[in-house]
């Protein structure tokens, strides 16, 4: 009986040995199979990675490209409204020319003794004295005087206007002449007083802002 067993295992031992090769070669071809479907899916994995970056990119690319054109716009639209600012101000330049030259005839007919008693003639002063015209005779001192102080009125309000604007005049009288702020619209010779290089006159008051000159300076300067 035992040496049946011994014979019965033997015989299973033998077709397993047999069966062995088959075994291995199937799970060869199981393994390569496996390695393969890996590769497959580590290159669909690294293919999808490339698309997502490639994604990503254009992504990044497309917010730059909007963040440039925002910025673009938006310093156009500065630049327009500094232009249309500067040119309301060009406008507004005149006017006080204006107040300035009717402030220097006032004060000139304050130092005329002389009265006007005609009511028209004193609206005649008034009119040439807006228009920067010479005025050769003076109005009532006390009539004229309210009306050159109201004329001042208005001219600090413009200057207090341009100022919250940022525009501010610029330094003349009695300054050293510089090509970044003056314009010299005539020379006279110089003295100990009134050394080279000098302001002697200023003709037309300039105004600038912080970065850049609206109107020059025009000065006599000595040379």
């Amino acid at each position: 009986m035992a040496e049946l067993d011994v014979t019965q295992e033997l015989a299973a031992l033998r077709e397993l040995v047999a069966a062995l090769p088959a075994a291995i070669e199937k799970l060869d071809r199981q393994v390569t199979r496996a390695g393969k479907e890996q590769f497959k899916a580590n290159n669909l994995l690294e293919t999808q990675q490339q698309n997502w970056k490639a994604i990503l990119d254009q992504l990044r690319d497309g917010e730059a490209a909007r963040g440039h054109e925002v910025t673009l716009l938006r310093d156009q639209l500065a630049d327009a409204h500094t232009a249309a600012r500067l040119d309301l101000i060009a406008q507004v330049l005149p006017v006080l020319d204006g107040l300035d030259e009717a402030i220097k005839a006032g004060e000139a007919l304050l130092a005329d003794e002389a009265p006007v008693r005609s009511a028209g003639q004193r609206v005649r002063v008034a009119w040439r004295a807006l228009r920067g015209e010479a005025i050769g005779f003076a109005s009532d001192r006390d009539e004229w005087a309210a009306w050159l102080h109201g004329i001042e009125f208005v001219r600090e309000r413009l200057l207090t206007v341009l100022a919250v604007a940022g525009v501010r005049p610029i330094e003349a009288a009695d300054a050293m002449f510089d090509p970044h702020w003056h314009h010299v619209i005539e020379t006279v010779a110089a003295t100990d007083d009134q050394p080279a290089g000098r302001i002697v006159q200023e003709t037309r008051r300039g105004y600038a802002t912080a970065d850049r000159v609206v109107r020059y300076a025009e000065v006599v300067v000595a040379k």
